[in-house]
């Protein structure tokens, strides 16, 4: 997706609409878990990352190809686009706070394995030089990305499976609220009346604020060494509840 972003053809204000209120749901989320839950930074940065990263690939996007025209696919794959980049940051943050600051070194190294900044660096050199890929590299491509989200739930259920702590029932509780009722209602506030864009142009850019937890909050909470029993549970939650959620927010106009 990234690849076949055309910059020319994206809607700016449209983006910058979502990603003001996905920006605005994890500042006020990671606040709120750091500083009155009490949790470390790096865990408050993963539940601020579960509370405004939405699952657009896995839940929004095949919803969007069946229901919505082509001509709205665009400002959904450009939110995905951001949310690579948006990405990358979070995992470079991440990695400046697990890893002491004498270390620069290492930290640099580490980043050798932050594939999301590998695939943002790969994009901008396949658009830069107009290459265009084999096609037995993109249909590999395509066949191997197809199995992230089933690898990402089976793993999702096995965490599931574990005992969950009384005190991450508030956490969880925190990330279904800002994820599947702030975070569209913030998004709708800000794209319809502060910006005034029209609905039948906007119309994936709120479902895609009102599809469930995405799963990249919950494999780097693995990653970095941070309990993921309070966003599995919300994943499932949510994922439950925008069966709802993102139908109505198709339905606004």
């Amino acid at each position: 997706m990234i690849v076949t972003v055309n910059l020319n053809d994206i809607n700016w204000l449209v983006l910058f609409s979502y990603v003001s209120s996905e920006i605005c749901i994890y500042m006020f989320a990671g606040l709120i878990a750091k500083y009155i839950f009490k949790l470390e930074w790096t865990e408050a940065i993963l539940i601020a990352t579960a509370a405004s990263f939405s699952s657009h690939i896995l839940f929004g996007y095949p919803i969007a190809l069946t229901e919505c025209d082509n001509s709205l696919l665009t400002p959904f794959v450009s939110i995905i686009s951001f949310d690579v980049i948006f990405l990358v940051f979070n995992i470079i943050i991440l990695d400046l706070i697990t890893i002491k600051k004498s270390h620069l070194k290492k930290n640099i190294v580490k980043q050798f394995n932050n594939y999301p900044l590998f695939a943002l660096i790969i994009r901008m050199i396949i658009v830069y030089f107009e290459i265009k890929l084999p096609l037995y590299i993109n249909k590999s491509i395509n066949f191997i990305s197809l199995s992230t989200a089933p690898c990402a739930l089976f793993s999702a259920g096995i965490i599931l499976a574990h005992q969950k702590e009384k005190t991450q029932k508030n956490i969880t509780n925190l990330i279904i609220i800002f994820k599947i009722l702030l975070h569209p209602l913030l998004a709708i506030f800000i794209i319809w009346t502060i910006h005034d864009i029209n609905f039948d142009i906007s119309e994936t850019t709120i479902m895609v604020a009102s599809a469930p937890v995405g799963l990249m909050a919950l494999i780097f909470s693995t990653q970095y060494g941070v309990k993921p029993n309070a966003i599995s549970v919300a994943i499932l939650i949510t994922t439950i509840l925008s069966i709802i959620t993102i139908p109505l927010s198709g339905s606004l106009s």
